[in-house]
């Protein structure tokens, strides 16, 4: 399996037998894939995907090419208690299967997880969270997710300094490499989180 990083959110992740393109917008250049997840929903502007049949843009289990997702609903900032209606918008928190390896992809998430939602999202492999400026997740808040979900692998999103914004997070030391490329279950690490940071693709 490979995962490539666009820009912001989008990723594609593959195997041999298919492609799937997360959060694609214009300004990732021409992408392919045979289908697509999109975590704002019907709000996202998404960009084509040459070769994708489906878009997924709403929370609920379907399953794709031997790929099984569940969506999950989520907000783009906390509850306050001054303003109990105002969560934001809606972002869909995807997990999927790939060669036997559970990703979780946690869109726009501004807030952090019940433990209730932790039981649904479950055992993570690899773990792709918005971090930085422009995250809807203050630092502590981002800590927090990632502590709850302890993760194998965290693939860090977002739009400047990446590297600088996870070790503010999570870690003191991150890896730097263009693709994330495991060829099974067992190269994931036991007993410790790798901090990984991709290059645009």
């Amino acid at each position: 399996m490979e995962i490539t990083w666009h820009n912001n959110s989008c990723f594609t992740i593959k195997n041999k037998d298919t492609t799937l393109v997360i959060n694609p917008d214009s300004s990732a250049g021409k992408l392919k894939g045979d289908f697509v997840l999109s975590s704002l929903g019907s709000k996202q502007e998404i960009a084509a995907v040459e070769g994708a049949t489906r878009v997924f843009d709403w929370p609920g289990e379907y399953e794709i090419k031997d790929v099984p997702i569940v969506g999950f609903s989520a907000w783009t900032q906390s509850k306050s208690k001054e303003e109990e209606g105002n969560k934001g918008e809606k972002t869909i928190i995807f997990r999927f299967q790939v060669d036997g390896i559970k990703i979780c992809h946690l869109g726009e998430l501004g807030h952090t997880l019940t433990s209730d939602m932790l039981k649904e999202i479950g055992d993570v492999d690899v773990l792709m969270i918005k971090v930085g400026k422009n995250s809807n997740l203050e630092a502590k808040k981002a800590s927090e997710v990632i502590e709850g979900i302890e993760p194998r692998i965290i693939i860090p999103m977002g739009d400047e300094d990446l590297e600088g914004a996870l070790k503010g997070v999570w870690a003191d030391k991150v890896e730097t490499m263009d693709k994330f490329v495991i060829k099974s279950k067992a190269e994931l690490p036991e007993d410790k989180t790798r901090c990984i940071v991709l290059n645009k693709c």
